[in-house]
């Protein structure tokens, strides 16, 4: 009986001791941590790029890789969109070029015999460390546990997206070591003799009328700020400038709304006029007694359709809203006419001043409500509008292409939804390419910019080359 218990005992220690085991690998978090950490780091150990003289694995090119994924997110996520399978490759493959640029750029520094200066390396080291404390607090604070295992879960999340003192450190020495040999590359193009300045103009009257010859907007947007040089001009156009008095709000809306509705009814009437010559088209074939008999068959199932409509009906309906229109034009005229009386007294001064030759520009000075007249280079520009304009309410590029001749003012005050204009007609604008001279110095800096560009990007497309770096994106799995 003893023996018996004794070996009872053993077997409950042994099962204790079984169960004891089990429990403790549960639930001791550091040492699974561990073991995760450590297949992450044999998965990490995956070459992704063979070069000569070396490979580059995924371990040393995550945290580029999570950086350039992160910009993609923002972006699609700014217009609703998800990463698909395919862009997610196109960042892979960006991710291990951007590496391959990076090794290229270390590699020519030492060829040059360029390097970072004490004083520079003390500042990626201070940047680098207050990134990483940063980085480190988000991770913390998001992670799970408390003590040791919420530090080793932190520093197992932030390896798992590249993430270590080191990558921090690489990361903020490749912006400096990056910023040292654009600046020395850059610096061998000094100046653009007048033939490459010449071919250098004529690619950019060539890109601009590619993209101006069927975007108005955009060109329009461009000639309304110092951004852009443009050095293509699209037919048809004139500048214009004008004084701009603003009524108040619920008059202005007025005529806005009499307006819509106006031009709602004119669209219904189009409408019913292409409904009624549907019905009437004496043209039209008869439809096959196959066909005829299956669509009676239909109607006859649907016992709630509506019967057709016949041409009385819609010419009923026509009749309506033509009787509609006139009552919008006549609501249109009134609320026109409350609008323009709003602000009487003061166009009307405008015109005397004018009559008595006040200069246009000092009246926009002293009466005008819009900016764009009041800042550069509008300003002094005025507004490029054309009849085909897409920038400007309707109204007002009407108003500003009655006009006849250069100099010459509206007789009476346009409506627009930004208020009432009195409009001057500026100038002609000359079609197609601007004479390069007229924007020579202007040019000049943004096409040795270009050129600086250029020439660092052929360099470092060189140096990247012989390297002779193979990628291998099916190595590269997440």
């Amino acid at each position: 009986m003893r023996h018996t218990l004794v070996k009872l005992m053993g077997l409950m220690l042994a099962l204790t001791l079984v169960l004891t085991g089990c429990n403790l690998i549960g639930i001791d978090p550091i040492m699974q941590l561990d073991e995760d950490m450590a297949k992450l780091k044999k998965d990490f150990e995956a070459v992704v790029v063979d070069y000569d003289g070396g490979s580059l694995t995924k371990g040393d090119v995550m945290g580029t890789f999570v950086s350039t994924y992160s910009y993609y997110t923002q972006m699609y996520s700014m217009f609703g969109m998800n990463i698909t399978s395919d862009v997610l490759e196109t960042v892979k493959q960006q991710a291990l070029e951007q590496s391959m640029a990076d090794l290229a750029i270390e590699k020519e520094l030492a060829n040059r015999g360029l390097s970072l200066t004490e004083e520079q390396l003390k500042e990626v080291q201070e940047k680098a460390d207050e990134n990483y404390k940063q980085a480190y607090d988000t991770y913390y604070a998001q992670a799970e546990g408390k003590g040791d295992v919420k530090a080793k879960q932190t520093e197992y999340n932030m390896y798992q997206n590249g993430l270590t003192k080191d990558t921090f450190y690489n990361s903020q020495l490749r912006v400096a070591q990056g910023t040292l040999i654009q600046d020395t590359v850059k610096g061998e193009i000094t100046e653009l003799s007048d033939e490459e300045l010449q071919t250098a103009f004529d690619a950019k009257v060539a890109e601009d009328e590619e993209t101006y010859a069927s975007d108005l907007g955009s060109f329009e947007s461009a000639m309304s700020s110092d951004a852009e040089l443009v050095t293509w001009m699209p037919e048809g156009y004139r500048t214009v400038k004008h004084i701009l008095v603003k009524p108040e709000a619920d008059v202005l809306t007025a005529v806005t709304d009499a307006r819509n509705a106006l031009n709602d009814a004119k669209s219904r009437l189009e409408t019913l006029e292409t409904e009624l010559e549907d019905l009437n088209d004496d043209d039209a074939e008869p439809a096959a007694d196959a066909e005829t008999e299956t669509a009676e068959a239909e109607a006859g199932a649907a016992e709630d359709a509506e019967p057709a409509r016949t041409a009385e009906d819609v010419q009923a309906d026509i009749d309506a809203a033509r009787a509609e229109i006139e009552t919008d034009e006549k609501a249109v005229a009134d609320a026109e006419t409350a609008c323009l009386d709003s602000v009487k007294a003061k166009t009307d001064e405008i015109y005397q001043k004018l009559s008595e030759g006040a200069d246009f520009a000092d009246l926009i000075a002293e009466y005008g409500e819009d900016p764009g007249m009041q800042n550069e280079p509008t300003a002094t520009r005025g507004y490029y509008v054309c009849a085909d304009s897409e920038n400007w309410d309707k109204n007002f590029t009407a108003g500003a292409m009655a006009l006849q001749n250069v100099g010459d003012v509206s007789e009476t005050p346009v409506i627009s939804t930004s208020g009432v204009h009195i409009i001057r007609y500026e100038s002609d604008v000359t079609p197609g390419a601007v004479a390069l001279e007229s924007v020579r110095d202007q040019f000049y800096e943004t096409a040795l910019t270009d050129a600086k560009e250029h020439h660092y990007d052929e360099a470092l497309e060189s140096w990247i080359s012989a390297m002779k770096p193979v990628y291998h994106l099916d190595a590269f799995t997440l």
